[in-house]
């Protein structure tokens, strides 16, 4: 907690952010098709929350940077652009937002969803590809229908007006990214394939 207050502090300092205002989290290269529209569903979700105070973090860059900002229009002042960051940067970011929020729109597997996980954030994800791989639904976040900006919209709303219900998550997830992707997970599946092949 230390280090997220302190995070938050200079995040909010850096980038003119109200430390008491939830903070939402996106991180995703910026590239046409599937990126450009998970992005494109993220706006339209969050252009239907004008009435609630949130901010968004959004981590990433690239050749579709300007028709990912173009699609924040509607909610442009609410919206932070940190650009590429190096691991390190990227970790007190995590640290520092309250929720994880992404559409998925055709993500495979969705390591920025891991990373955010195993940081102690719960996730709002779109149910598509290998994200339900990844996200226990109801556990450690939850999943909406793909490409579905209302339920998006929904499931936000649900975890900023019940705080202890995403901590809860935020909880869940960190044990499960650790449990399914840490050390000592990764050697438990291997010793366990392994073991499957010599017998």
């Amino acid at each position: 907690v230390a280090n997220r207050d302190a995070n938050r502090r200079r995040l909010a300092d850096a980038h003119g952010l109200e430390a008491d205002v939830p903070w939402l989290l996106a991180v995703a290269m910026m590239r046409a098709g599937d990126k450009l529209a998970s992005y494109g569903a993220l706006a339209d979700g969050l252009s239907r929350m004008k009435e609630r105070s949130w901010r968004l973090l959004v981590v990433g860059d690239g050749d579709a940077r300007a028709p990912v900002e173009g699609a924040f229009v509607g909610v442009a002042e609410r919206v932070r652009w940190l650009g590429a960051l190096e691991t390190e940067a990227l970790a007190e970011v995590y640290s520092a937002c309250d929720l994880y929020v992404w559409p998925a729109v055709n993500e495979a597997y969705g390591m920025a969803i891991v990373e955010a996980q195993a940081s102690g954030l719960a996730v709002v994800a779109g149910d598509e590809g290998g994200v339900r791989g990844v996200v226990e639904d109801g556990e450690s976040g939850i999943l909406v229908p793909a490409r579905d900006a209302c339920a998006v919209a929904a499931a936000v709303a649900a975890l900023l007006d019940d705080g202890t219900e995403r901590r809860r998550m935020g909880a869940r997830a960190l044990r499960l990214a650790d449990e399914r992707h840490g050390l000592a997970g990764a050697a438990r599946t291997l010793d366990e394939t392994l073991q499957r092949l010599v017998s």
